[in-house]
């Protein structure tokens, strides 16, 4: 009988004692969004910050944005944040970061701070999508997105999107740049965002008098981050030059010419559902030689050229225009990065691996000896599908005709 009034008690102690750490919705300001600014000598902390009320089904208006953007300013990241006390009556909570946006001219200062804050931070998500921003960071946070309630998750589901459909750019947080900057060459790739369309105030956005967003974020340009500092842009067509070489190409399209006629318009286009990128570098004659290897497989989407596809001979001369085509895609991305000096390829780490010897003599002057690097590029493609017709739409009218 004593036995069971001592677990009676026991069971009784241990249903009393509740969540000794619990978090209080009601006292919390949930982040979805960070920006952040190097203004006048101080960082700016900008903060997206949700509206449970905004959001809810029974509250929520067109007209009701359902976040809240404000900024802190320091002479340090943390102190930045702790100021937020002096203008909130809720302590903020960043677990449920999804983005961090990076402003240009505090990328060009240096990720350093805030790379360190998150190494240190027990609260801080290493999973967090990392952006660069042309303008202000805070800019992009303010920015209503069609679609989506919060802005936030909304730019990272652009990622996701573009990565897998796309390849233009990578989806890189945290723990990929601090992998990318603690590596063998220090040098990393973020995708950028800027503000297109007119510059009328996004509050309008949400009114049924609208169909369409006056302003909108988009992804635009690719940061290429050396040590820790912004050093250059490169456009989307580069970008996804870097992509192919770095063998990152998921799925994409690549338009193409019926000849290969510059001047000539890219009116057809194949859809690249699998592609692979190898990478063999050799030394040769005190510099180092890259071979690259790409095989790819995809599907004919359009098709205005000359010639009949039930022809084999038709068939090669079609994939030997679109091997052309991703050649000089990755030739205008080696030219970019090669011009900035920052291997944000992994060549660096490729030759590391195959020639640890011959990478200690040169890891020290990388930066000068990686634009010399000459490409050997080699691109097969295999069309595995060219669609119901063998011909294209008005070769088959003509047929009819007759």
């Amino acid at each position: 009988m004593k036995r069971w009034r001592l677990l009676l008690a026991m069971l009784v102690c241990i249903l009393a004692t509740g969540c000794w750490n619990r978090v209080e919705l009601n006292d919390i300001a949930i982040i979805t969004a960070t920006g952040l600014d190097w203004k006048d000598g101080k960082w700016v902390l900008s903060y997206q910050v949700v509206l449970p009320q905004a959001i809810s089904t029974q509250s929520a208006s067109t007209s009701t944005a359902a976040v809240h953007v404000f900024s802190t300013r320091g002479e340090s990241i943390r102190s930045a944040v702790s100021k937020a006390s002096q203008e909130t009556s809720r302590r903020l909570y960043f677990s449920h970061t999804q983005i961090v946006i990076i402003g240009q001219d505090a990328a060009r200062k240096g990720l350093g701070p805030l790379l360190d804050t998150y190494l240190r931070n027990h609260d801080s998500r290493e999973t967090v999508n990392v952006f660069l921003s042309k303008g202000s960071a805070r800019r992009m946070l303010e920015q209503l997105i069609p679609l989506e309630k919060i802005p936030g998750a909304a730019i990272q589901r652009m990622i996701n999107n573009e990565e897998m459909n796309s390849s233009t750019f990578h989806q890189m947080t945290i723990h990929k740049i601090l992998l990318d900057l603690l590596g063998t060459t220090q040098a990393t790739g973020i995708p950028g965002l800027v503000v297109s369309g007119t510059n009328e105030s996004v509050d309008n956005a949400g009114q049924l008098a609208y169909t369409n967003t006056p302003s909108k974020v988009r992804l635009f340009d690719l940061g290429l981050i050396s040590g820790d500092k912004l050093v250059g842009w490169i456009n989307n067509e580069e970008s996804q030059g870097v992509m192919w070489l770095a063998n990152q190409v998921k799925k994409t399209t690549i338009p193409f010419a019926c000849s290969a006629d510059k001047n000539e318009q890219k009116r057809s286009s194949i859809r690249i559902t699998h592609a692979r990128t190898n990478l063999t570098p050799r030394p040769s004659n005190g510099k180092w030689l890259m071979d690259v290897n790409v095989t790819a497989t995809g599907t004919l989407m359009e098709y205005n050229c000359e010639g009949d596809l039930t022809n084999p001979k038709q068939i090669v001369k079609l994939q030997k225009r679109v091997e052309d085509e991703i050649v000089a895609i990755m030739q205008k991305g080696w030219g970019a990065v090669s011009k900035y000096k920052t291997d944000v390829i992994g060549f660096g780490s490729t030759i590391r691996n195959k020639y640890p010897k011959q990478w200690a003599e040169t890891a020290a002057s990388w930066s000068e000896e990686f634009p010399n690097i000459e490409l050997k590029l080699k691109v097969k493609v295999n069309l595995n599908s060219t669609g119901m017709s063998g011909s294209g739409f008005k070769k088959a009218q003509e047929k009819d005709d007759l």
